[in-house]
């Protein structure tokens, strides 16, 4: 059995501790040979052209300075980029940022759940959940790229072979199948005690069939069976209704600001 974690019960300190989890995962998972991983910002650039393809995420002590500092190398990249503040940001970091032409995009729910609160789910006929094998890892990768309309270079950073070798056993991989295909995923990453989802994502052709939610609840339910007893996720503003509707509740929120790099 794990030695699990309960989120604090002042949302600004719970909100923290779910931001806080993602930005491991990211600075372990995702950091490139060549990124820049500070305590004030981590920051890759693969020059695809979609703005998390080129992305810096913000600590949030870090100073207007150090923000201008670590955004400046995105602004100098021909395609989109994305920032990334781990709360809504202050005055000062997100006056930094604009200066460089940095613009608001969304702002991201941090969300939780606990098992009292999760709500059952379950699949249409014909579609099976499963944990998926290393052998199928490039069928997964595909099935997260498409279904978050990503490059596939960028869709990589969520890679198996990735997480095997950077943090082993901690992160475990879901999809669902459809005859034959996988067409839909998720992944869980165990840190902290604490269960995040991530990489939740459904082939445009097969959503609106309750495949995120299951793919988002099922590997939950499995972690509290391994003792864990709070599951966490960022959303994105449209996704956060649907977890809520399986129980999440919303305990702060993260800036997601875009660069769109002048035409011509």
């Amino acid at each position: 059995m794990v030695e699990a974690r309960c989120l604090p019960a002042d949302e600004r300190a719970a909100a923290v501790m779910v931001a806080d989890h993602l930005d491991h995962f990211f600075r372990l998972v995702f950091a490139t040979d060549d990124a820049l991983v500070s305590p004030a910002c981590f920051r890759y650039i693969l020059g695809e052209p979609h703005p998390f393809g080129n992305m810096a995420m913000f600590a949030r002590s870090a100073t207007a300075s150090e923000v201008a500092s670590g955004a400046a190398p995105l602004c100098a990249c021909p395609f989109p980029s994305a920032l990334v503040f781990l709360d809504e940001g202050t005055p000062e970091q997100l006056e930094a940022a604009a200066g460089l032409g940095f613009v608001p995009a969304e702002k991201m729910p941090l969300m939780s759940v606990t098992p009292d609160t999760l709500r059952p789910t379950a699949l249409p006929e014909g579609h099976t959940f499963r944990e998926v094998s290393m052998a199928e890892a490039d069928a997964w990768l595909h099935a997260v790229s498409e279904g978050y309309g990503l490059p596939l270079r960028v869709g990589a950073l969520f890679a198996m072979d990735r997480a095997a070798v950077r943090c082993p056993g901690a992160a475990r991989y879901y999809a669902v199948e459809f005859e034959g295909s996988l067409v839909a995923t998720s992944l869980m990453y165990l840190h902290n005690g604490l269960a995040g989802i991530y990489a939740v994502a459904t082939l445009p052709e097969h959503r609106r069939k309750g495949l995120a939610a299951h793919l988002t609840a099922e590997p939950l339910r499995q972690a509290w069976v391994m003792g864990y007893s709070t599951g966490l996720l960022q959303a994105s503003e449209m996704g956060a209704p649907v977890y809520a509707r399986l129980g999440f509740r919303t305990l702060g929120q993260m800036a997601l600001l875009v660069h769109m790099p002048a035409e011509g």
